[in-house]
């Protein structure tokens, strides 16, 4: 249960960095609603998962999670470049996270 905590967690820091570029195009109100949202949710299973995961192998999964949901969502819906470089480095964090997973 408890990465499933993680992978929500993760999946929520990809909202906060939604709410953060909604912040920088001035969409204030639904920013900060969803910054405040998101961050604390996501903070709180963060939380719930270190109960029984090593908080060095929850923060990077969390993170390593955060970063692929970012980087994917600004290809597909934010017009960011992709390229091989990009696709890679993703594939690399992805074999990290299920590393970590495995490592216990």
């Amino acid at each position: 249960m408890s990465w499933i905590f993680v992978v929500l967690a993760g999946i929520l820091e990809v909202f906060v960095v939604l709410s953060i570029r909604m912040l920088a195009y001035k969409k204030y109100f639904y920013g900060i609603i969803i910054y405040i949202s998101s961050l604390s949710t996501s903070i709180y299973f963060l939380h719930l998962s270190m109960k029984t995961i090593d908080a060095s192998v929850a923060y990077a999964a969390y993170t390593g999670i955060g970063v692929i949901g970012t980087v994917i969502s600004g290809i597909l819906f934010w017009g960011e470049s992709k390229s091989v470089k990009k696709i890679v480095c993703i594939f690399f964090i992805t074999c990290s996270v299920i590393m970590l997973k495995m490592s216990g």
